[in-house]
This record gives C-alpha cells, structure tokens and sequence, in this order.
C-alpha cells in the first residue's frame, strides 16, 4: 500500500490547485519519496519567490520534514558527533542535546551552480540532514539522476525535493520551474552539470572569482563537489566530502542570507580552517592533513555557505579534524 501524504503536504498541495493560487504566478518543483512504489509528483508553489530572505518554500520543506516523524537514533547520532568533531557527548544531558536530538532542518545538495556558463541557473536537492541518525532508506530514484549528471557514489535518504533557481550573485534571485520533464538522465540541465564538472578546477574557480571582480579566496558561487567522493561525514554543523585533491565542507546554519557575504569570515592556514558567520564560529579547528592555503575559496550560494580546500598531498582523508 501507498504511504499516505502527512496532512501539512497534503494541505499545500490541495491549495495550490486552487483558484486563488493560480493567480499567483508560483513555480513548480518535484517530490521524489524515498520508495520506489509511491509516484514521483510535480506540484506547484503557491507563490512566487524572489527573494532568498523571504524564502517560504525551504520552511515548508523543514515542515515537512518534521511532519513525517521519525525517531532520531541518538546513538548514531551522537557517534557521528565524535567521529567527525573528536566530542564526545554520549552519557550526557542538557538541553543543548534535546534540541541536536529533536530539531529538524533541510539539507540542500547544490548540483548545478549558477554560474555565468549555465546561464546562472542553479539545481538543488532538498533532503532531510538527519537522514543516516533516522535510519532513513536510500532513495534510489533522487541517487540515480544526480549519479548520471556525474556525483559518481552520492546517496540521498528519505523522500527528496529537487527545484530550480535563478542567482546572478548579485542582485537577482528568484526560484523557477523544474518539472516532471526535467525528470531525466537525458535533461539539459543533467548534460549542463556533467560540463561543469568536467570542466572545473580550483584554478579555473580561482580565475574566474578575479574576473568576477572579488576579492582573494571569495567566490560568489557554488564551487560544490569536485569528483567521486572517497571520504565524507557528517554532524549537525556540517557536512563534508573529499574528490582527489579537493575537500569539500558545507555548512548547515539555517539563517545565512544572500546579503550576508559581509557577515562571513574565513581565514586559511596550512592545517586549519576557521570559519565564522553573523558572529558566530561555526568551525575552528586544525585539519587532517595540510592544504595550500592560496587555492582554498569559500562560497554562499541559494543560502548554502560552503568551503573548498586543496590538499598539499594527494594522500586520502579518513577525517576531517586531525584529532580524533
């Protein structure tokens, strides 16, 4: 039998069928649910969005995300904690706990970056971030179309959102259409990340951040999973991947903004990384190995912050954090 949708999706997706919705203008986006025996569904938003700072569609997405239930295991959980971070948390209370434990936030997987090439048209996939600690199944479908537009080896768990936006990294932002036929290997926007990353290093990232105008290690967009992943892992500030001579950290603070550039400050060394955001430090910590300060970059891309390291060696990571 068919899971029935939780009443908030079933709620919105009545609404925006009805007359008062379709005089707004809205945009359409797809639902992939994590089994392969439900329908994959093309809905519309009641609404048009044009601004990331009043970006309704991601706190609809958490909605439902927390709608679904589900228990989180702590135990996995909080090892995750440990393997990536070195804290070890297991035996304690608080309520710093309950609310790692209970909060429910979205995970957003950028797959094709909205650069000048790609007529600065972004792809992102929505997922919940507690996916592995819920003991979520793999949901094949969303896995095997971002696999065949080239992230050789990404997983995604749980029911899966995938929409379309429009970011010129400066001024204009606002979310499109991705429909049922947009739904296939054979897509253009498949065939337009496969050239991205064929056709992107941290050299060209760093050129072309110059001819954009920025200044050293900022980049205005997305620079996102180099190659196949060897390594990654998780924890409820961040998630992280390595691609050969690349390691990848993104970021997961829910109220970064588009106009929050000015609010973030990295700082580089050899084997550290420093990240800090509204005030806030998110990451302060010395790496698993050492990297080539001159070539890292940072990005904040469809309210995403995410950084790119180089590796000085191409030796693979086991681990992000050089303590266990």
């Amino acid at each position: 039998a068919l899971k029935s949708p939780p009443p908030l999706f079933a709620q919105v997706e009545r609404s925006v069928h009805s007359p008062e919705a379709c005089a707004a203008m809205g945009f359409k986006y797809v639902l992939i649910p994590c089994s392969p025996n439900e329908e994959i569904k093309e809905l519309e938003y009641h609404e048009d969005i044009v601004d990331l700072t009043k970006d309704s569609y991601r706190e609809f997405i958490e909605k439902y995300f927390s709608s679904l239930g589900g228990s989180v295991d702590r135990s996995v959980l909080l090892q995750q904690l440990k393997e990536r971070t070195g804290c070890d948390l297991q035996g304690k209370d608080g309520p710093d706990i309950d609310r790692l434990l209970t909060a429910t936030s979205v995970e957003i997987f950028p797959v094709l970056l909205p650069t000048k090439a790609s007529g600065f048209i972004g792809i992102s996939v929505y997922c919940d971030d507690k996916g592995i600690a819920k003991c979520l199944e793999e949901n094949p479908r969303m896995s095997a179309m971002i696999q065949a537009a080239g992230y050789t080896g990404q997983t995604f768990r749980g029911d899966c959102f995938i929409g379309r936006i429009l970011d010129d990294n400066e001024d204009e932002w606002r979310r499109l259409d991705f429909s049922m036929k947009d739904v296939s290997a054979d897509a253009d926007w498949v065939q337009m990340v496969k050239s991205q990353r064929a056709n992107r290093n941290v050299g060209d990232m760093g050129s072309l951040a110059k001819s954009m105008g920025m200044k050293n290690n900022v980049a205005q967009i997305n620079p996102g999973t180099m190659a196949d992943a060897e390594s990654k892992g998780e924890t409820d500030q961040y998630c992280w991947r390595q691609a050969d001579d690349e390691v990848e950290v993104t970021f997961k603070k829910d109220d970064l903004e588009k106009g929050d550039k000015k609010l973030v400050k990295v700082t580089f060394g050899r084997q550290k990384l420093k990240v800090e955001a509204k005030g806030e430090v998110l990451f302060d910590a010395e790496l698993f190995a050492p990297t080539q300060p001159d070539e890292a970059i940072w990005t904040l891309a469809d309210g995403v912050l995410q950084v790119t390291l180089t590796k000085a060696e191409s030796e693979s990571w086991s681990r992000l954090l050089k303590s266990d």
